[in-house]
């Protein structure tokens, strides 16, 4: 076990600012007229830049009025032109993915914006005359994009509510914000983590919280420095249930956290008990925890940050830096030398 960076703290003490701080000043954020014209969005965007897209897709999957589609890879999709806003999502600005994509949207006239703390995605912007919205990470002193993704889930709530695609209520966002209690989640992280401690976890979501069971995956993988999965109900009801035998080893040490709503459909809540039935008729353990915010946006951030503090305890459990990825380091400076 080893202490982790004051900094680290701080950031995940602060998550509930940086979603604020970023919602407040991206929602007036002064646009081109004509970006409210658009038909569809592709959203460009890697690790800790991406997920928070993918977060506030599946949340306001029914609220969000035109096609949104998430690109993770150097390539484009072919409907891409001048109805489209790309959306180059890059906390630091530098990531090469997104920065290629966004090259080849602005050669097919697509409508581009950005989100980022700067570098040379901002540039890049600057360059082509195009907006973007460029946050100064004060609540983040970890400086770790994955720790600090509240900035991205508050800048593209703002923007998509700023372009009036997103039809949900300003209001009702920044209450979310407001009655999210942080250190009495981290006390319920914490205790899961013990749980967890050794264990390959499959975290287990559906419909609005989808994309937080992926961010939760991403953290504990660069946080923790541990392997992890995340499933999506009612889709592993179609093929995992028959992969839960072999081989032994691995599924000896395999741990299913089922987090539950009752705001989800009633067929999904059904999915959710029988699938924790089977998986414990096949020998692996399970837990179960239920988000107990007041509507879904209450209840997507209460698990990002359950998921923040869950990492960050467990990556202490493991002796493991949660403010460095030595790896990931290690295969950008690689790559650029090849």
């Amino acid at each position: 076990m080893t202490d982790i960076d004051e900094s680290v703290i701080k950031s995940m003490d602060l998550f509930p600012e940086q979603i604020k701080d970023s919602f407040e000043k991206s929602s007036v954020l002064s646009l081109p007229e004509d970006y409210r014209n658009i038909k569809n969005i592709v959203a460009c965007g890697m690790g800790g830049s991406r997920f928070p897209h993918y977060i506030i897709k599946e949340l306001f999957k029914e609220e969000i009025t035109v096609p949104y589609l998430i690109n993770d890879d150097y390539n484009i999709p072919g409907f891409v032109d001048e109805n489209t806003l790309v959306i180059l999502s890059s906390y630091s600005g530098t990531t090469e993915e997104v920065l290629t994509a966004g090259q080849k949207a602005y050669e097919k006239k697509a409508k581009i914006i950005g989100i980022s703390d700067g570098g040379e995605l901002k540039v890049f912007l600057e360059k082509i005359n195009a907006p973007g919205y460029f946050f100064d990470p004060v609540y983040n002193p970890s400086g770790q994009p994955r720790i600090g993704f509240g900035y991205l889930i508050g800048g593209i709530a703002g923007l998509l509510l700023n372009l009036k695609v997103l039809n949900y209520s300003q209001n009702g966002i920044v209450e979310a914000i407001n009655n999210i209690h942080g250190k009495e989640i981290e006390k319920e992280a914490e205790i899961m983590a013990k749980k967890i401690f050794n264990k390959y976890p499959y975290y287990i979501v559906s419909e609005f919280l989808t994309g937080v069971g992926n961010s939760i995956a991403n953290q504990t993988n660069e946080t923790a420095k541990s392997i992890s999965s995340f499933r999506i109900i009612p889709e592993l009801n179609h093929h995992l249930m028959e992969g839960l035998k072999n081989p032994k080893e691995s599924v000896k040490n395999s741990l299913f956290i089922f987090f539950f709503s009752k705001l989800f459909s009633t067929s999904i809540q059904k999915r959710f008990l029988i699938t924790k039935e089977v998986v414990e008729k096949n020998g692996i353990e399970t837990l179960w925890y239920e988000l107990k915010g007041q509507n879904k946006v209450e209840q997507a951030f209460e698990l990002m940050i359950f998921g923040n503090y869950l990492t960050m305890h467990l990556s202490k459990l493991y002796g493991e830096n949660p403010a460095t990825v030595p790896f990931v380091d290690y295969f950008k400076k690689k790559l650029k030398e090849i």
